[in-house]
């Protein structure tokens, strides 16, 4: 339990650091995304939010390999960690074969160049390498070195991308910043998390592959469901609509992503089957929630001119719905990482269930508007976090019952 004055002191100094780590890659993606937004017309960003929501959608198989590994690790602290590192980059090479290959079709899907598809695709190979190494680092609870190594990511990925696109403001500089600039922090990343010269020796970690296909199918469901919307804003609306769509995903992806290191310090715990540790990050990410949703809602004008600035002023009165999908959506996937951690991923299901129903709903509008696909998702997205609050409390009333019986 999460119950000692000193377990709370060092959990509070993990969530500050590691949020602090996590910021750096969150922003500076933020940067890129407001910096695209000036330099690209509307029809373009369009398109540059396609290949975020296509990239978001793929990057479970990361983050579900940072997952297993970490719970392998609080299993077994004193473990090494070589062989798990040999896995991610036998995944990763994977991966890149496999974003070779289906750039094809999706850049003909979306009307994106194949090249800049594949390359900013293909980001996620040294994406999967690097949450391999958060994973380890995540696991044994190193939290300067987890902290490290997400500052390395968001400063070699962004910051690429940016440069790019200031010297060269086309899609393809994107692609390239992406690609390029997760590679070199891939490496980089490598140095800090230390002590692992010719870890590809070693054997592979047993069990790994069945794991990472459980915990990746049910985060890639909980993706496709949070990403769903801008691709289908990018079919259903007009280039400018889903332009200005971007722009209020962004705000979303900012409630989304603003509270994950609560989630991320706490997963050990919960590992260890402590329910304290998944109530608290609940309650913690509920309440940045309504932080955030208020300041969209009361400084409406200040937050969509700082994301896209004034040409997006229609989006004043309406990017507070934004904030509360956001918001739900990072809910949804505290009780996700909460079933993960106990190698409990049925809930996939409910969140694939979730997923044809919001697009079957904007499909079915006869008159799609901005407004009408985030409120779609807002309403599909509540409904399951009613659900799978009612399942987790469901089952935590199962195990006190089990143990009042042994």
């Amino acid at each position: 339990m999460v119950s000692t004055p000193q377990e709370r002191k060092r959990l509070i100094q993990g969530v500050i650091v590691v949020g602090a780590g996590l910021a750096v890659p969150q922003v500076l993606a933020y940067a890129a995304s407001v910096i695209a937004a000036r330099l690209l017309v509307p029809a373009e960003f369009g398109a540059f939010g396609a290949m975020q929501g296509i990239t978001q959608i793929a990057n479970p198989i990361g983050l579900a390999i940072q997952a297993i590994v970490a719970r392998k690790l609080v299993k077994n602290f004193k473990k090494t960690h070589h062989d798990l590192l040999k896995f991610g980059l036998e995944v990763s090479i994977v991966v890149m074969i496999a974003t070779i290959l289906i750039s094809f079709p999706l850049s003909t899907i979306f009307k994106i160049d194949y090249l800049v598809l594949v390359l900013t695709l293909g980001a996620i190979a040294p994406f999967v390498f690097i949450s391999t190494q958060l994973g380890i680092a995540q696991g044994k609870e190193f939290y300067l070195k987890l902290a490290g190594i997400y500052i390395v990511f968001g400063i070699g990925r962004s910051i690429s991308a940016i440069i790019g696109l200031i010297i060269y403001p086309e899609l393809i500089s994107v692609g390239i910043g992406f690609f390029g600039g997760t590679l070199l922090s891939a490496i980089v990343a490598h140095f800090i998390l230390g002590n692992s010269k010719k870890f590809w020796e070693s054997d592979r970690a047993k069990k790994s592959i069945k794991e990472l296909w459980k915990a990746t199918q049910a985060l890639f469901a909980l993706y496709v469901l949070v990403n769903i919307d801008v691709l289908l804003a990018r079919i259903v609306l007009t280039p400018e609509q889903s332009g200005t769509y971007t722009v209020g995903m962004l705000v979303a992806k900012i409630a989304f992503f603003m509270p994950q290191a609560i989630t991320v310090v706490l997963f050990p715990k919960m590992g260890k089957n402590d329910s304290s540790a998944l109530r608290l990050a609940v309650i913690g990410t509920g309440l940045i929630g309504v932080l955030y949703v208020g300041v969209c809602y009361f400084a409406s004008e200040f937050v969509v001119n700082a994301i896209g600035g004034s040409g997006y002023a229609e989006l004043y009165s309406e990017v507070w719905l934004f904030a509360v999908e956001g918001s739900l959506f990072a809910v949804l996937q505290v009780l996700l990482y909460g079933r993960i951690a106990r190698e409990d991923t049925k809930v996939s299901v409910l969140l694939w269930i979730g997923t044809i129903l919001a697009a079957i709903s904007v499909w079915l509008i006869s008159d799609d508007t901005v407004v009408t696909v985030v409120l779609a998702l807002i309403g599909v997205t509540f409904i399951l976090v009613i659900i799978a609050a009612i399942s987790e409390l469901r089952h935590r009333a199962s195990e006190r019952s089990d143990s009042s019986h042994t």
